[in-house]
């Protein structure tokens, strides 16, 4: 039966084996669904990528079978059974008489809107989802039964045999979607990785992180309504559900980051490392997060080959590939950082309260595997209270005495030390308002051969005020105030000339603008090694 014959009964009310008033039709390079209201139908596309083959009827229905057994891991509920479409008298109809030319799977239809990725676009989507979704992760991956069949597939050679077909199937893609000098760049970095690290592969199989995963995780297959479902995980090849927890996990940071909501990201590696123990994922976390972008460019990209895809839609497409390419550069810069002999790096995140150092210093954390030092935590460890124990004492008084301010950055800079000392990076995270603060993270580089950045955040005083309102409402580490921030203001001591500093705008919540300065500190990053 020809695609095109399936998909004009689509829209026919008589095709369905329910009453249906109206029909919705969503198609992806692999599949075509019908939304009616009440049941959603899903049929595969009679198409053979080499890494997926539906290219017959029994493939189609094992596939569908396959689709159904594995989806009901996390979300039982949805998934309802696999039925055929038969025809008859010229007629076709899902569940009916005659010859069976064609099967469709069966599923509980749920509201577009609280499909993750929409609601991020609405701001919907807190860190509660984000612990809410890795409890459900950890849970998952923790029942998962350990097999060598599975395991194989975390070894360098398997992995770099989806590597290598990524770049194989994109080569058409050169001079459309992704130029030559990122192909190359792309190319060689991943080889390198391969050369240099196969026996972090071997030691994540050891450690027992190779999974019977979702496969393709990320916010398009998440719904968040009064429970959450994960759903279409990959159920047409093997090698790409059987990975490491790494790249599962790493595909949905990637997802949020390249949705913009790269603070998410990090808390969500933040939570799920605490959570599952797993804290040799960063080894491997920025290859596997180039990994999927790459993998979403070229898919998407897939659709740039279907007639049935309407050419103002495919311009649309071509940018969003462009912008995985771009994502997965970004990536690959940074775990080849990790291919160069170099000393620690000390990351100092500095600026007023409520400018957002913290969030930041979170995120440049997760990117170069940094320890995260928090002044906040450090001065109630100090004090011997819980960090989120409130504290809003006069200004230059109580724990914000300067006598414990004082002590406070140096244990921070001996909790720094210990660090370096064994060539971990750090992250200090702190106002710095004061240069003498700031000699001290000087005078630390140079004892430990760390290379020094500074990174400022500003912020406008208005944004900043409403900060701090919410904040106060909200469960946190920081007794920032208003009043505190105008105080801060008066007495901060300037830059010197001598002292090289990124600046951040955080009230530019744009996406090119993060991205453009996130590229440029790994950029500065690259010129010192």
């Amino acid at each position: 039966m020809e695609p095109s014959t399936i998909f004009q009964n689509l829209n026919n009310p008589d095709f369905y084996d329910i009453p249906v008033q109206s029909v919705k039709i969503l198609q992806t390079h692999i599949s075509y669904v019908a939304l009616t209201g009440r049941y959603a139908y899903k049929i595969k596309k009679p198409v053979n990528f080499g890494f997926l083959d539906f290219s017959t009827l029994e493939k189609r229905k094992f596939f569908c079978e396959e689709e159904l057994r594995l989806n009901k891991r996390l979300c039982p509920e949805i998934y309802l059974g696999v039925l055929p479409i038969t025809k008859q008298d010229h007629k076709l109809h899902v569940n009916g008489k005659g010859e069976i030319i064609e099967y469709t799977l069966k599923m509980k239809e749920f509201s577009q809107d609280t499909i993750m990725t929409h609601l991020l676009q609405k701001g919907k989507i807190t860190e509660k989802t984000m612990d809410e979704l890795c409890d459900i992760l950890v849970d998952f991956y923790s029942k998962d039964i350990r097999t060598n069949e599975k395991d194989s597939y975390g070894a360098a050679a398997s992995v770099k045999k989806n590597i290598d077909e990524n770049f194989e199937q994109t080569r058409d893609m050169v001079g459309v979607t992704i130029d030559k000098d990122m192909y190359e760049m792309l190319q060689t970095a991943n080889q390198k990785f391969f050369s240099q690290h196969k026996a972090i592969f071997e030691q994540r199989i050891q450690d027992g992180r190779i999974h019977d995963c979702h496969g393709d995780l990320h916010s398009g297959n998440i719904v968040v309504d009064k429970k959450i479902n994960i759903f279409d995980c990959i159920e047409f090849n093997n090698r790409f559900r059987y990975c490491d927890v790494a790249s599962d996990i790493g595909f949905l940071a990637m997802d949020l980051d390249y949705l913009n909501h790269p603070y998410l990201s990090s808390y969500l590696i933040i939570d799920y490392v605490r959570k599952s123990g797993d804290t040799d994922i960063f080894s491997v976390l920025n290859f596997y997060k180039s990994y999927r972008a790459y993998v979403r460019g070229k898919v998407i990209g897939f659709q740039l080959n279907d007639p049935h895809v309407e050419e103002e839609k495919k311009k649309s497409i071509t940018t969003l590939t462009k912008n995985y390419f771009r994502l997965a550069r970004y990536y690959a810069e940074l775990f080849s950082l990790n291919l160069v002999n170099h000393g620690p790096f000390i990351f100092v995140v500095c600026g007023l309260s409520g400018t957002g150092k913290s969030t930041v210093a979170q995120k440049i954390a997760i990117d170069y595997h940094a320890e995260h030092i928090n002044t906040d935590i450090v001065r109630k460890e100090q004090a011997g209270i819980d960090v989120f124990e409130r504290h809003h004492d006069q200004i230059n008084t109580g724990l914000y005495d300067p006598k414990k301010v004082d002590e406070t950055y140096e244990k921070v800079m001996e909790k720094a030390a210990t660090i370096l000392k064994k060539g971990g990076n750090v992250v200090l995270d702190a106002t710095f308002q004061k240069k003498n603060t700031r000699a001290l993270a000087s005078r630390l580089a140079k004892n430990h051969h760390a290379t020094l950045f500074i990174i400022q955040c500003v912020c406008p005083d208005d944004i900043v005020k409403q900060r701090l309102e919410e904040r106060i409402k909200k469960k946190s580490v920081s007794d920032g105030r208003w009043e505190i921030y105008l105080n801060q203001k008066k007495t901060f001591e300037p830059f010197t000339s001598e002292e090289l500093v990124l600046t951040m705008d955080t009230s530019d919540a744009s996406y090119e603008y993060r991205m453009e300065f996130f590229t440029d500190l790994v950029h500065q990053v690259q010129q010192v090694i």
